[in-house]
């Protein structure tokens, strides 16, 4: 399943419209921002930013931006589904070297 398949499911479940759009808003609107890279690319008037979003505990990394200027749309910018992805959760333990 990809992330396109999964938001339609999701929106048919929640009674939404499955349109791009509507696939779009429930990206950035609905569940929660688990992980975030802080700066991915910085341009002068937005910076993209890489996310992972926990949705029904589905994992969909995404890019995202941070607008400085005006709307992303006046700047051409647009958020591509195809480009989404699917991730899974994982851990793994860091060893940290220090000397007292």
């Amino acid at each position: 399943m990809n992330v396109r398949q999964f938001l339609a499911k999701y929106n048919e479940q929640q009674g939404y419209d499955s349109a791009e759009g509507c696939l779009i808003e429930t990206l950035i609107e609905v569940g929660q921002v688990v992980w975030e890279d802080p700066v991915r690319d910085e341009h002068r008037w937005y910076i993209c930013v890489d996310r992972v979003k926990d949705i029904d505990g589905t994992y969909i990394k995404y890019t995202d931006y941070i607008i400085t200027g005006d709307t992303m749309y006046d700047m051409g910018l647009e958020y591509d589904l195809d480009e989404a992805e699917i991730v899974e959760r994982k851990e793994r333990t860091v060893v940290e070297v220090y000397y007292e």
